[in-house]
């Protein structure tokens, strides 16, 4: 059982039949929980990282992990040395929601409250994807990408989500979605895939393509199976001859869930490595 007092006290009393004697009182708190718990989502992974507690005394983190809620039982996933103040659940799976929450335990055996919690929903991503224009009969089979499915598809396959028009005149790129009631804009540049967190609930371009630019990201709200879904790409490169697209990308199966990487109200510590 978890400890949930907010005091420990740990009394020596002097006892003496027949006797007045001075009491005395000494008192440990609790350790201070961890602050800062965030999580960066992943594809089959959630990372999850928070700022050290600084105390000498500390000697591990708990981490605690449950799918109904915060308000529900958490159950203890890991055990981890204090030298580190990050861990990853890789005992997950892409689309269902976790929360999660941690615990500092001193070296005299007594344990924070818990910290405050976090969530995350892992979804799947790709990387170096290659598209070719629509135009292409070469290419005809590799036009288009289901996100859904994970596989490049010919442009008018009915699954297809995206494919690649190359206007020879203009020498331009346009991303176009496949079917009426999908949505797509451009997010603007992106120094890196993790850029772009959460998909925005406005902003849709009134049309059904936008101009692909590299290092560009774009987020798409797509019609799946009678439920929204979001995803992004970002454009690494474009090539004129074979007119084609290489983008990676990152698919929210969760439906309705905006989340494509790390919650928008707690930035990252650089300081952490998340490798651990």
């Amino acid at each position: 059982m978890r400890k949930i007092t907010g005091f420990i006290l740990t009394a020596l009393i002097l006892v003496f039949a027949g006797c007045d004697v001075e009491k005395t009182v000494y008192v440990r708190n609790l350790p201070v929980p961890p602050s800062g718990l965030a999580s960066i989502t992943g594809d089959g992974a959630v990372h999850l990282f928070w700022y050290p507690v600084l105390d000498d005394d500390i000697e591990s983190y708990a981490i605690y992990r449950n799918t109904s809620g915060p308000d529900h039982y958490f159950e203890l996933q890991a055990t981890i040395s204090a030298n580190h103040a990050s861990w990853t659940d890789y005992d997950v799976i892409n689309g269902d929601t976790y929360y999660y929450t941690v615990s500092a335990c001193d070296r005299f055996g007594y344990e924070s409250d818990l910290s405050d919690y976090t969530f995350d929903t892992p979804r799947p991503e790709g990387f170096d994807v290659i598209i070719y224009d629509f135009h292409s009969s070469d290419y005809y089979y590799f036009t288009g990408y289901d996100l859904f499915e994970q596989e490049r598809v010919p442009y008018n396959d009915n699954d297809c989500d995206i494919y690649l028009d190359y206007n020879s005149f203009y020498d331009a790129f346009y991303i176009n979605v496949r079917h009426d009631d999908y949505y797509i804009q451009d997010f603007g540049y992106a120094d890196d895939f993790d850029d772009i967190s959460y998909a925005p609930e406005y902003g849709w371009s009134g049309f059904l393509s936008v101009e692909a630019i590299e290092g560009h990201m774009y987020i798409l709200k797509l019609w799946h199976y009678e439920q929204w879904h979001y995803a992004r790409i970002w454009v690494t490169d474009l090539n004129a001859d074979p007119s084609s697209m290489e983008f990676s990308w990152a698919y929210q199966v969760d439906p309705e869930n905006r989340e494509l990487k790390i919650r928008p109200d707690i930035a990252a510590d650089e300081s952490v490595d998340l490798r651990e």
